[in-house]
């Protein structure tokens, strides 16, 4: 069996090295290094494993001599940064109140929607206006509710279970894919976010974050490969990290999907 991590598939054997490098003290961020995998994935697999006293020395110790070697690195940075009075991520440029407020205008209007925090990646925002809800309000837009408290209401009249599912439902409407939600795979009690005919769109949100929920994709994939149905997986890193991660979706739908 293969381990799950945002639609990335990893063997057993990573996982073990994953493991095996955690218990000759490496740390979380070294192993992710080593391994090519996320850190959360590093996290993960090696729950549980404790480490020595010696090997928390050996680490400090380790990471003690790349922070030296950083500060002096980024001497001159340092010191551009004490002039300006800005943290680290910002000392090359000024931003006030007026050009961020833009950003997320600039965000609505070219996306239809508000921006989630997580796609302003600046943390100026909450140097500015204290909080990223207060900014947007401050942009003369309503926030956004939590991203799973409730159900939502698509453009198209849509209900979906959450945020995440309503812009991948504004997308498809926005394009003109005639598509239905919660569609049953065949007689079994699993239903699919989206259907385009013969093809299912998932958005596998806690993906690797619960094992009942991984057995269910599992399931669904299963499904769709011994029935010949498209699935086309969708993982919060695609959504939020790819700007043009839907339009790759709507490219791979069939012709008569379209108007």
């Amino acid at each position: 069996m293969d381990c799950m991590n945002n639609g990335r598939r990893y063997s057993v054997d990573i996982k073990r090295k994953a493991r095996k490098l955690r218990r000759e003290g490496k740390t979380h961020r070294e192993i992710k290094i080593a391994l090519g995998i996320s850190l959360a994935s590093a996290h993960l697999w090696t729950k549980g494993i404790v480490l020595s006293k010696k090997q928390k020395q050996s680490i400090h110790k380790r990471w003690y001599a790349i922070y030296l070697s950083y500060l002096e690195d980024h001497r001159e940075d340092f010191r551009k940064m004490a002039k300006t009075r800005l943290v680290p991520y910002q000392y090359k440029q000024q931003y006030t109140k007026k050009d961020l407020l833009n950003e997320i205008k600039s965000f609505h209007k070219k996306h239809g929607r508000i921006p989630l925090k997580r796609e302003m990646v600046r943390r100026i925002f909450r140097q500015h206006f204290g909080t990223w809800n207060n900014a947007i309000v401050a942009a003369g837009l309503e926030p956004n509710p939590v991203l799973f408290a409730k159900k939502f209401v698509a453009e198209d009249g849509h209900k979906c279970d959450s945020f995440s599912e309503k812009i991948i439902d504004d997308w498809l409407f926005k394009k003109g894919v005639a598509h239905d939600r919660h569609v049953p795979y065949g007689g079994t009690k699993m239903t699919a976010d989206f259907a385009i005919q013969k093809v299912r769109i998932e958005f596998f949100g806690l993906a690797g974050e619960q094992k009942e929920y991984d057995r269910l994709v599992a399931k669904k994939k299963e499904y769709c490969k011994r029935n010949k149905l498209r699935l086309v997986e969708i993982y919060p890193d695609n959504l939020y990290s790819d700007k043009n991660f839907l339009e790759g979706v709507t490219k791979k739908l069939p012709d008569a999907a379209f108007p």
